[in-house]
């Protein structure tokens, strides 16, 4: 910005921000002549930025991982991301014979902490009861439940279900490929 304007003497005086120039006297005047003044600029110093913060995104709104800038942008900061890794599958159980059966819901045959070099369990009740038939034991127990037996499908004597599947093909309630082996 620059001023103009006159000094004591009539001389023309010229500011320019900080710095005064004069102007030469006229010739009426008899004064020394002028001295021009060091003229330094000085650099315009912008003011520091503020710091840049984040906060993390509502996640029914973003998805994990996003952040919500103070300038207004959007980003990914480790800090909001809630990804949790799986845990580590474990054994459960043995199932059926060297049948590992895993927490995460998985099965595997070849676990070799389901091998046994023990014997087959038999039937603890070898007077009455069901016959022990090893494929059947579905949890290694030693016993065969009604609900493991295979029964008529596998040739065998039947099986809660199959004799409750024959009233119903009888009965009328039950009908299709089901009934066929029972002459329905």
């Amino acid at each position: 910005m620059a001023l103009a304007g006159c000094g004591r003497d009539s001389t023309p005086v010229i500011s320019v921000g900080t710095s005064t120039i004069t102007a030469a006297p006229t010739a009426s005047s008899s004064a020394a002549p002028p001295t021009v003044p060091s003229t330094t600029i000085e650099p315009v110093v912008s003011p520091e930025p503020a710091p840049l913060t984040f906060e993390c995104g509502d996640l029914s709104l973003y998805q994990s991982g996003t952040a919500l800038y103070s300038d207004g942008s959007t980003g990914y900061e480790a800090s909001c991301d809630t990804y949790v890794p799986p845990a580590p599958k474990t054994l459960w159980y043995c199932d059926y014979p060297q049948t590992a059966v895993y927490s995460d819901g998985t099965s595997s045959s070849i676990d070799p902490a389901c091998f046994t070099s023990e014997p087959e369990p038999t039937n603890p009740n070898p007077g009455g009861g069901y016959p022990y038939i090893a494929e059947e034991d579905r949890n290694g127990d030693g016993v065969v439940n009604g609900y493991e037996r295979c029964g008529q499908a596998c040739g065998q004597e039947p099986t809660s279900g199959d004799i409750q599947t024959q009233h119903g093909c009888e009965a009328g309630y039950i009908t299709g490929p089901l009934c066929e082996r029972f002459g329905g």
